[in-house]
């Protein structure tokens, strides 16, 4: 099973047990609601109000107990069941919480609480799309490897076209050096998640050198990097073979270091972008929390 289907296998948990769990629940709630026909009106100060605000706010508790559960990759039960409940009912949620609301919306408390229940679940929504989306790109062309395995063969080619730089002389190894030191891995977490770390070495399309023509021609080509051309100048005006040679392998060298180290940060990019949603999503959930105190507080206390 590829990465990508053990993400979304959730969404699939046992057959959708939880997607028609939410879905017959919103419906009982929508047929209820609509047969209801309270003196007052339709507000969360009638008898179905109640009932239906009660219901959501045990179901709220739930999922946040639910959401911290559900990271205790420890804890006993199975992990796809849970996320899959957490999904589903949460988004069923924003059934019963507006229901509960009777559509009476105004500059209140209330408000404030069905407005944070909206966008936790809206933020959630943003969180699957996420899940389902990146999984399979994390990691592609990396061969499984840690990150840590990568940024060890990416040194080792470091010094693998540094020793075959002081073969060739000092100009040479100061331009590989010089193609080191701006390479460039992660950075901030904004950086990753604009995916902005990008590899500044400037030898990232050497497969345009395999010919010397070709290499020639890419001579004059805005978007080579200063290495790469400096690399390609010194095989076209050297006319020794083996230093030709010498100068073919550390370009084929210093390919594959690049190759690496754009990928590594393509799939740092997609991890920050897994991750984001959370600081979004954490502090919401928490602020609901609270609005949640307060508005069972004010509902018993002046109700």
């Amino acid at each position: 099973m590829s990465k990508g289907e053990v993400h979304i296998s959730f969404l699939r948990h046992r057959h959708g047990l939880y997607l028609k769990l939410a879905l017959l629940l919103s419906a009982a709630c929508i047929t209820v609601y609509l047969l209801d026909r309270p003196l007052e009106g339709a507000a969360g100060s009638s008898l179905l109000g109640y009932g239906l605000g009660s219901f959501g706010g045990l179901l709220i508790l739930w999922l946040c107990w639910l959401g911290v559960r559900k990271r205790q990759y420890r804890a006993r039960g199975n992990l796809r069941g849970w996320v899959s409940a957490h999904v589903y009912l949460g988004s069923a949620l924003l059934v019963i919480g507006t229901l509960h609301t009777g559509f009476q919306l105004g500059l209140n408390i209330h408000t404030l609480s069905w407005l944070l229940m909206v966008l936790v679940i809206l933020s959630g929504m943003v969180g699957v799309a996420c899940y389902t989306g990146y999984p399979s790109r994390l990691g592609q062309g990396l061969e499984s490897r840690t990150k840590e395995q990568v940024l060890a063969e990416i040194m080792e080619l470091n010094d693998r076209a540094i020793t075959l730089a002081d073969a060739l002389g000092p100009e040479v190894h100061r331009t590989v050096v010089r193609s080191a030191s701006r390479i460039n891995i992660g950075g901030s977490f904004w950086r990753q998640l604009l995916g902005a770390g990008g590899n500044k070495a400037g030898v990232a399309r050497l497969e345009k050198f395999i010919d010397l023509e070709q290499r020639k021609a890419a001579q004059d080509s805005p978007d080579m990097g200063q290495t790469t051309r400096f690399m390609a100048s010194q095989i076209l005006h050297r006319p020794d073979v083996d230093r030709g040679e010498q100068l073919r392998r550390l370009l084929d060298v210093l390919a594959r270091r690049d190759e690496l180290v754009t990928l590594l940060n393509r799939s740092i990019t997609t991890m920050a972008r897994m991750r984001a949603w959370l600081y979004l999503h954490v502090p919401l959930s928490i602020g609901l929390l609270a609005a949640l105190i307060a508005h069972v507080t004010v509902v018993f206390l002046y109700w």
